[in-house]
């Protein structure tokens, strides 16, 4: 299996391991046992011998490289989706039976987002005004494709954020997604009246952590923090039965059917046809491949 070794790989939520309990997870074709010992330190064991663990930004993690070059400054800076005063957090997992490289290709290419999702996407055709501004920037190895739409119908999503005064019904909305290698994304969206800055409007700061449970199965694990509406339990679940809906009801079956339809079959080798959209994800995949191979 081609997978990227040493990095860290999320596990699960802190909640999810009690003091002196066990999980069972497979990462990377590998079955994991996850420990939690009474005073509440965490380990990971593997059938022939212990994983380094970590437990940072929320979030449980194995390292599945060599252990001596385990190194938690290799973990990106999550904290931004930690409890904090003024944001309100929700999370969520689900197992999608597909290569993890496609949930990535998905989440890099946000133009589908309109067409598949109707909490997400904006329903109406946008105004003569509406402009888009759509690009790719690299920084070292992480690849973050920028979407920055000005006079954008407003989605159903910051219409129920829309905590003070009445939603408009244009607003200039953002959508810009982060990729880390091999499998974390960070994604920044928000929305605010046109032509006003963007703390006058609400924003969602989503993290997208996606395990390799085999080479067709992905663990996903996500988290989103909103500045709007905090502290709201109402708000916070239409906000994470809207999201949960969308990835599993929407994008999980049309990820799942590309894996059926490709099989074993490698990406590149199956010349597909690219848009310009298709850039952050295909840059990505050339990094990841990159990196694969110098690791061998």
């Amino acid at each position: 299996m081609a997978f990227l070794r040493n990095a860290w790989y999320c596990v699960g939520y802190p909640e999810q391991l009690a003091a002196g309990a066990m999980r069972s997870i497979t990462v990377l074709g590998e079955p994991l046992a996850l420990l939690r010992d009474g005073a509440g330190a965490f380990s990971v064991q593997a059938p022939h011998g212990a994983r380094p663990g970590l437990e940072r930004h929320g979030a449980l993690w194995v390292w599945m490289g060599e252990p001596a070059q385990a190194d938690a400054a290799q973990l990106p800076d999550f904290s931004m989706i930690e409890q904090r005063p003024g944001w309100t957090r929700v999370h969520d997992q689900l197992l999608v039976r597909a290569h993890y490289q496609l949930v990535i290709d998905n989440l890099l290419d946000l133009s589908h987002v309109n067409y598949l999702h109707p909490f997400l996407g904006s329903r109406e055709a946008p105004p003569p005004e509406f402009r888009a501004h759509i690009s790719l920037e690299q920084a070292g190895h992480a690849v973050t494709a920028i979407t920055e739409l000005s006079s954008m119908p407003t989605n159903g999503l910051f219409q129920l954020l829309w905590e003070r005064g009445t939603p408009p019904k244009v607003s200039d909305m953002r959508a810009n997604m982060r990729w880390y290698p091999p499998s974390m994304l960070y994604l920044d969206t928000g929305a605010t009246h046109v032509g006003a800055p963007r703390a006058d409007g609400p924003t969602i700061e989503t993290i997208h952590w996606l395990t390799p449970e085999t080479e067709t199965t992905t663990h996903y694990f996500w988290v989103a923090t909103r500045d709007r509406w905090v502290g709201d339990a109402a708000i916070s679940e239409q906000v994470r039965a809207g999201i949960d809906g969308a990835f599993r009801g929407e994008d999980e079956p049309m990820i799942e059917a590309i894996q059926r339809q490709m099989g074993g079959r490698d990406f590149f080798e199956m010349k597909p046809v690219m848009l310009s959209t298709d850039g952050p994800a295909v840059r990505a995949r050339r990094v990841l491949m990159q990196l694969i191979e110098e690791e061998r």
